[in-house]
């Protein structure tokens, strides 16, 4: 698995338009009326952290996992004082349970398997408090296979050019390669980190959470209270953990 140590440097460039506070408002809204004495977030493949950040500033106790060191890196300079673990989110460990869990941005994606996927929820289950609220957003198969699929989009930035190029392989899996043209001050060099992402049916998906503990409060399309659509992009889980 790459280490995105290119990426991690310019990855807040490049999501300037998830709109996290609007994000974290949605997902906190959840928590609130969930398990509303819940104070300790899990923010599992937690990236530069400017998620497990609007935590912090809503007052939580949040600890931050991600796999790579440069990630963490980026994320402890946002939250000085917040524990980052690194860890692969599906063999990862607590030693106290949190009441929360967050996974978001389509991190359950990168797992390409579904036996990693019932890996990563059954470590989740294991790291909340019974009643303990898992929230987690994935892209569709509808988005791999109509959207990305082999598609390749251009960013044009001050300081750094970068292809992203879209291999669609099959079975709902893409490959995505990253070319970045980073200007040094008298040419461009060129880095290169490549990765896949999968997408899972809701049917999936709901075996898996069924087998570790969960119970789905609802799912809805993205941002929204809404049910998603035969061409909803990404979607929200919503999960409860119930024994």
């Amino acid at each position: 698995m790459s280490s995105y140590e290119t990426f991690a440097k310019f990855y807040d460039s490049l999501t300037e338009n998830v709109n996290y506070e609007v994000r974290n408002d949605y997902v906190s809204n959840f928590f609130s009326r969930y398990n509303e004495n819940g104070k300790k977030i899990l923010d599992l493949a937690c990236g530069t952290g400017t998620m497990t950040k609007f935590f912090v500033d809503k007052g939580y106790s949040v600890i931050g996992i991600d796999l790579s060191s440069d990630m963490l890196t980026v994320a402890k300079e946002k939250c000085p004082d917040t524990q980052f673990i690194k860890a692969d989110m599906k063999h990862f460990s607590l030693t106290d349970n949190v009441d929360c869990c967050l996974c978001s941005l389509d991190a359950i994606n990168h797992l390409t398997d579904i036996e990693d996927v019932d890996q990563c929820f059954k470590c989740v289950s294991e790291a909340l408090n019974l009643g303990g609220i898992f929230i987690f957003d994935v892209n569709t198969p509808y988005k791999h296979n109509s959207v990305l699929a082999d598609n390749t989009f251009v960013f044009d930035e001050e300081d750094y050019f970068l292809a992203w190029d879209n291999n669609y392989i099959g079975d709902n899996t893409v490959e995505i390669f990253l070319d970045f043209f980073i200007f040094n001050g008298k040419n461009y060099e060129r880095y290169s980190e490549n990765f896949y992402e999968k997408a899972y049916t809701v049917e999936e998906l709901k075996m898996c959470l069924d087998r570790n503990s969960f119970e789905i409060i609802g799912i809805y399309d993205e941002l929204t209270q809404e049910e998603p659509n035969d061409r909803s992009e990404r979607i929200y889980f919503v999960c409860k953990k119930v024994k």
